[in-house]
């Protein structure tokens, strides 16, 4: 049997976190299980980009041709296959919509037809995880407020998760389960997770399956949300009339100070 573990998100729920505990546990985990990571899928996730932007049907014909010939190069050899990416669910929602998430059924639908290319008999396992709708939200309009390029969030903290808040991912989760009742999709709170052994990992580290635990690296919490102070003064950047390099050099000045000296990151997308 082929055992798939298919991890997409949400945002801002510690996927950096678990994807970077799959990276530093490579050497122990590889042997039993094949590991996709968004370097490895990127191009992918920008065909869903694509999607998302024009909802052209072809599109998804080209993310299930690619997915399907990503897999069917994998040498698997009775290794079960672990994908983390989160942007394969689609963009960091912006509250612009009802359902953050529109098309996450019909993605997952068409990962799914991807995979029968792998070995059978095939198991699939989709994995979500939540936070509570509140810290979430917050954490995505922090995300997005400090985008050095390619968005300029301009709208307020409260008004911003006010309303993604009120179009949360319940409507994203109903839809999924109504369009795919089939499907084995698991549903996991951050903020339970925190508490088990391997803390957000742990869904992956039940998963896997390992002989001996006790080789793992734990999980580390990464990219924590900068102050709300220090986000006021980003979304002020932000509404300001400086042009768009000049706008990202305030802004890395900025998180460079706050962060004392360590080098701000630069998000692309």
């Amino acid at each position: 049997m082929t055992r798939v573990l298919l991890h997409l998100g949400l945002h801002k729920t510690g996927t950096t976190s678990v994807q970077k505990f799959l990276e530093d546990n490579r050497a122990a985990i590889e042997p039993a299980t094949e590991v996709l990571l968004p370097d490895r899928t990127r191009e992918i996730s920008r065909w869903v980009w694509r999607f998302y932007q024009l909802g052209d049907p072809d599109v998804l014909q080209v993310i299930r041709e690619d997915l399907q010939q990503q897999l069917a190069g994998l040498q698997l050899s009775g290794r079960d296959l672990v994908i983390s990416d989160e942007n394969l669910l689609g963009p960091m929602p912006r509250a612009e919509d009802s359902d953050p998430y529109p098309a996450a059924a019909t993605l997952i639908g068409t990962y799914r037809e991807a995979m029968q290319v792998l070995p059978e008999p095939l198991q699939l396992t989709v994995c979500l995880t939540t936070r509570t709708p509140q810290d979430w939200a917050t954490s995505i309009h922090a995300h997005l407020a400090r985008k050095i390029r390619a968005v300029r969030l301009t709208e307020d903290r409260d008004s911003f998760t006010a309303r993604l808040t009120r179009n949360g991912f319940a409507r994203t989760l109903a839809a999924i389960r109504a369009e795919l009742p089939d499907l084995d999709l698991h549903v996991n709170e951050m903020e339970t997770l925190i508490d088990q052994p391997f803390g957000l990992a742990q869904v992956f580290v039940d998963f896997l399956n390992l002989p001996d635990n006790r080789m793992l690296r734990p999980a580390t919490h990464r990219h924590r949300s900068p102050a709300p102070g220090l986000i006021d003064r980003l979304i002020a950047l932000n509404r300001s009339d400086l042009d768009e390099d000049a706008l990202a050099t305030a802004k890395q000045a900025l998180l460079l100070d706050a962060s004392e000296g360590a080098p701000a990151k630069e998000y692309q997308r």
